[in-house]
């Protein structure tokens, strides 16, 4: 494998660490007390990483997570998107502005990000972000970048089982998400992950009872599939990378 797919897959795993936090973050309100298998406050907001040659990395991401409702005599999953923009510079330079769809990111310690707000949930935009649906629309500000690209890759919908026996094995199924070039399927428990990256077109991805062992027993474990393009071009001098990439969380997943 070479050094530039090397650092695509190794920088479009440092994305899906920003997904599970929001997807853990989901899944701890749902659980006011503490036992020993829970999740709060276990995974810390990661630092964003760049390629060696980038001088500026501009990720959009819709976040597909199934969160149960209960009704009277019947409960059913309803799918919440949350579209989120991500942008850091060289040497975590700070730009005039940064603007994603029309929505500005805001700079904190040196990355620009837009997340949701859990505390104000009565806003349905500050859960549901940033409208991705179409085409991704970067307007950058000192340092100038402008750029359209296509809309982001289809939806990875995870259809497998929210049990995992460790011992036989787990594998994860998936819906086929068109346009994209890899799909890293990972699972997260306990502080720690399993990650693999495959191309864009599969369906599926197996895990060892082996790679399962580090993984610990949970009830609040979490699956994902994340399809994924990658781009790089030059533009006003700087050498910047777009990521699209559209991911599925199935959360309170139980590993025995």
């Amino acid at each position: 494998m070479n050094t530039k797919k090397n650092q695509k897959i190794k920088f479009a795993s440092y994305a899906i660490l920003i997904l599970t936090l929001i997807a853990f973050t989901q899944a701890c309100k749902k659980k006011e007390n503490s036992g020993p298998d829970s999740q709060a406050g276990a995974v810390p907001m990661p630092s964003y990483p760049s390629p060696t040659d980038a001088d500026a990395v501009l990720v959009a991401v819709k976040s597909s997570v199934p969160s149960p409702v209960q009704m009277p005599g019947m409960s059913m999953d309803i799918t919440i998107d949350i579209g989120m923009g991500i942008a850091v510079f060289k040497g975590n330079a700070k730009a005039d502005k940064v603007v994603l769809n029309d929505t500005e990111l805001t700079f904190t310690n040196g990355v620009y990000t837009w997340l949701p707000d859990f505390k104000n949930v009565l806003d349905p935009s500050a859960l549901t972000g940033i409208n991705l649906n179409g085409n991704i629309t970067w307007n950058v500000t000192n340092p100038n970048i402008q750029k359209t690209l296509s809309n982001l890759p289809g939806r990875p919908q995870v259809t497998s089982g929210k049990t995992i026996t460790k011992s036989e094995g787990y594998v994860i199924t998936n819906n086929s998400a068109s346009g994209a070039q890899n799909v890293l399927y990972a699972i997260h428990a306990n502080n720690r992950s399993v990650m693999k990256t495959l191309s864009g077109n599969s369906t599926s991805c197996s895990f060892t009872a082996a790679e399962l062992a580090e993984l610990g027993t949970t009830k609040n474990a979490i699956i994902q599939a994340n399809a994924y393009t990658i781009t790089d071009e030059v533009i006003g001098g700087k050498k910047v990378y777009f990521v699209r990439q559209s991911s599925y969380s199935v959360t309170s997943v139980e590993i025995k």
